[in-house]
């Protein structure tokens, strides 16, 4: 018995359910492979401070996490070359040492250095390691969720890739746009990453526990914390999926309540979460020996109040009022506060906050993005909110809505699209063959007797509003709301079964 329900064939549940998710990961890496993103123009985020902090490691030998000036400056001038070229001469070693910097200086976290850094280690120095790695990172994740669930519960893996599959036919897989902005194994396209290991959590928790021998036990406690520090990787690289815990703390209070009066299922409960608290702890204690640098400076995670300071450029009205004379920088940045361009909008900031008027023009620009920075943005960023609240809430309910509501149209009219756009035959067969997996897996589990669609799978739409939290502190777009429209394609295909499922219980009961 599974879930309370019986399986119609115990081999298909051990066998066949196992066999299609793992193929639907191996279809869509496949799909993967077949863009070649590592070989074209783009990586922008990437080549201003991952890859170049990469090869200072590997090559130059800088402190893990730092960047040898002279390296960085290759890749931010590159004079012309492609980001492939630009990596292929640093690899070499010929460029002199420059001064180190400790840290980067583009806001996006350690995560990325980190991930960078181990891919091209493990797989040569070239941009293809950005992809394999990721892939390697998603397997992994497939694989632990594979061994412990063995039931209709792998649903959502062939489901998980169907989607990103059908993203891949999109301008948000095949555009030149893409692979600039958010390639596969970049920064931006992480958000797509924390969803298999959530739901291996979610389903630990919102599933009332078994009682399995000690040693499976053991087994499925290694593969929670497996799951749990590829999620921690996964929120340190791309932050604004963070959401998702919060998704996953109220499970487990809801699940807490339920199970009060169970005083075995409450330690099992506790036991899961102390797990994946002990996943996270293990995962920061090694980052933060690794890059105390990092730490010291507060730059472990992504900026979160520089993005919703920055960003309030969306309003053409901004700035308001006598902002511009209140925040007075063009003495550093000579169009002040502007609706033209929003990071430097927190550069303008920075520049005059109080404390750097006793710092050196490079002790301003290294504590650029750093935690001190960060304080002072937030003290702005309610400065603003005090003073101006129409026009605060004007932004965020009229204009940033707007912009989220395009977004999502714009992914809406994707799908309509994809018979239309010229695309490579060999990926239309892949999605083929994806989609007739996703079927297939579909039909094995109402043919085995069992619901395809529970109330388990309000999840998708519960993380789906979820989703639009990022995209407020932020300003949305494509690249940036990668997450949300993953989420949505899934909620469609969640719809389209449902109807189905309903629809065939609906004419079951008539002919009975």
């Amino acid at each position: 018995m599974i879930d309370g329900t019986m399986l119609g064939s115990r081999r298909a549940s051990n066998i066949l359910f196992p066999l299609m998710a793992v193929a639907s990961f191996l279809l869509y890496a496949l799909g993967v492979l077949t863009l070649h993103q590592d070989r074209t123009h783009g990586w922008v985020l990437e080549a201003a401070g991952a890859v170049p902090v990469a090869v200072s490691y590997l090559v130059y030998g800088t402190p893990l996490g730092a960047t040898d000036d002279n390296v960085l400056q290759s890749f931010l001038q590159p004079d012309g070359k492609s980001v492939q070229d630009a990596l292929a001469t640093a690899a070499t070693g010929s460029i002199p040492h420059g001064a180190v910097d400790m840290y980067t200086m583009d806001g996006s976290g350690s995560g990325t250095d980190l991930f960078a850094t181990a891919a091209l280690w493990l797989f040569g120095i070239s941009m293809a390691p950005l992809v394999r790695f990721y892939l390697v990172l998603i397997g992994l994740s497939v694989v632990a969720f594979v061994v412990r669930y063995q039931d209709r519960r792998l649903f959502v893996v062939p489901l998980y890739f169907f989607v990103l599959t059908v993203m891949l036919l999109t301008p948000l897989g095949t555009s030149a746009a893409a692979a600039l902005q958010m390639p596969i194994g970049g920064q931006r396209y992480f958000a797509l990453a924390p969803f298999l290991p959530v739901l291996h959590i979610f389903f630990e928790l919102i599933d009332r526990p078994d009682t399995p021998e000690l040693k499976r036990g053991i087994a499925n406690s290694l593969l929670l914390l497996v799951q749990a520090m590829l999620l921690f990787g996964a929120l340190l690289v791309r932050s604004s999926t963070g959401y998702l815990l919060g998704a996953l703390l109220c499970v487990l209070i809801w699940r807490l309540y339920q199970e009060r009066k169970r005083r075995l299922a409450m330690i099992a409960l506790l036991r899961n979460a102390a797990i994946v608290v002990a996943a996270f702890a293990i995962c920061a204690v090694i980052v933060a020996a690794a890059l105390p640098a990092y730490l010291k400076s507060g730059r472990l995670f992504g900026n979160f109040w520089h993005r919703a300071f920055a960003t309030l450029s969306v309003d053409p009205d901004w700035p308001y009022g006598d902002l511009r004379a209140v925040y007075d920088c063009t003495k550093y940045i000579p169009e002040g506060l502007t609706n033209r361009t929003d990071d430097r909008n927190g550069h303008c900031i920075w520049w005059i906050y109080p404390p750097n008027a006793t710092r050196s023009a490079r002790e301003i620009m290294n504590g650029t993005y750093g935690r001190e920075y960060e304080t002072a943005v937030r003290n702005a960023y309610f400065y603003v909110l005090f003073h101006y609240p129409k026009q605060m809430f004007r932004t965020y309910f009229n204009i940033k809505s707007q912009l989220i509501g395009r977004v999502l149209w714009q992914a809406w009219n994707y799908l309509f699209a994809i018979g239309h756009t010229r695309l490579a035959a060999s990926l239309l067969a892949i999605a083929a063959a994806q989609l007739v997996l996703f079927v297939s897996f579909a039909v094995s589990v109402a043919t085995a007797g069992l619901a395809v669609m529970d109330r388990r799978l309000i999840i998708f739409p519960a993380f789906f509003i979820l989703s639009m939290a990022p995209l407020y502190v932020a300003s949305a777009n494509s690249v940036r709301a990668t997450d949300a429209i993953f989420l949505m394609y899934a909620c469609l295909v969640l719809a389209v079964l449902l109807i189905v499922q309903l629809a065939i219980k609906i004419l079951a009961s008539i002919d009975s």
